[in-house]
């Protein structure tokens, strides 16, 4: 299994980024949440990716637990040279409502912004 899959390309490229580690993980959100992000994704023109493995090895002294690897998004995006501007980071548990609102209109440009609706 590759480190990311990107599920949804965007030309805004605005992405939904969230963490699935494993199989058993992936599996579930697929199944459960995909749905619905997917959905939304296509109704907000957004891009859609998942961190399905491992972004430092669990050797690497600056290891600490995989949910921490959200903060390695922004240093994947630049390596890898991937076509995406702004991230929203959700935890996979999450559903997203279909209808709801683009939530990069809620964002100021060139800023760490958190959305709380």
């Amino acid at each position: 299994m590759d480190r990311y899959k990107i599920l949804l390309n965007s030309k805004s490229k605005n992405y939904l980024v969230t963490i699935g580690i494993g199989k058993k993980y992936y599996n579930r959100w697929l199944k459960y949440a995909y749905p619905s992000w997917k959905e939304y994704c296509l109704n907000n023109n957004l891009g859609l990716m998942i961190i399905c493995n491992n972004l430092i090895d669990v050797s690497h002294p600056k290891w600490k637990k995989a949910t921490w690897q959200k903060m390695l998004i922004g240093e994947l995006i630049i390596k890898d040279k991937l076509p995406i501007n702004n991230v929203c980071y959700i935890d996979t548990d999450f559903l997203i409502n279909p209808n709801s609102p683009n939530v990069f209109k809620e964002i100021k440009k060139d800023r760490i912004s958190v959305v709380s609706t």
